[in-house]
């Protein structure tokens, strides 16, 4: 769950202000607003990447999936296990689900390509991996099916329907398609302060 109360952020002349809303566990809620509303910027927000004023209240763990996806210089299948490696958890009690969400995104036959040579879409789909192997409780996804296939992003739709229960999700997308299949609520902004 995710509480937010007065929030609002200044950048150079532009103060975004933020509507309080709680994001509630088992609800996926998408973000909707034109070109430079605050979308992108309320998710690092709420991810902690990026100072803001008032209060964001979350609780339990908090992943986030950037629009285009940040990897590390390593294969694919190091990238996946690597937030299991940072908690010490052990990797072979994961290996079923590793396989399962490998072969549901057909990345079985890249998992030892360096995860930056890959396309565009495998990236996005091993960063997806990596953000919710390890369970989290908060999963923030930027604009993820914009460099998917119609297969993929069937595949991710009928996933998030599957791990909703046990986390709270929050979306910023732009494909009607994939919002209608998903949404439990949504939250809109407008445009910023100038």
């Amino acid at each position: 769950m995710i509480n937010l109360r007065n929030v609002n952020i200044v950048f150079s002349d532009v103060l975004i202000k933020y509507k309080d809303i709680t994001f509630e566990n088992g609800e996926i809620t998408f973000i909707s607003g034109p070109n430079g509303s605050g979308k992108t910027t309320l998710l690092k927000a709420i991810a902690g990447i990026i100072d803001y004023k008032g209060e964001i209240v979350r609780k339990g763990f908090v992943t986030y999936v950037s629009q285009k996806p940040v990897l590390f210089s390593k294969t694919v299948y190091e990238n996946i296990i690597y937030p299991l490696q940072i908690r010490k958890l052990d990797i072979s009690e994961y290996e079923d689900k590793i396989n399962s969400l490998v072969k549901l995104f057909d990345l079985e036959k890249i998992l030892n390509k360096k995860a930056k040579a890959c396309s565009s879409g495998e990236q996005m789909k091993t960063s997806i991996l990596r953000s919710i192997i390890f369970e989290p409780d908060v999963l923030l996804l930027d604009e993820p099916t914009t460099a998917l296939d119609i297969k993929s992003i069937e595949v991710l739709t009928k996933l998030l329907r599957e791990i909703k229960k046990d986390m709270t999700i929050i979306i910023s997308s732009h494909d009607r398609l994939f919002i209608e299949e998903l949404q439990d609520n949504l939250y809109e902004l407008g445009d910023p302060y100038v």
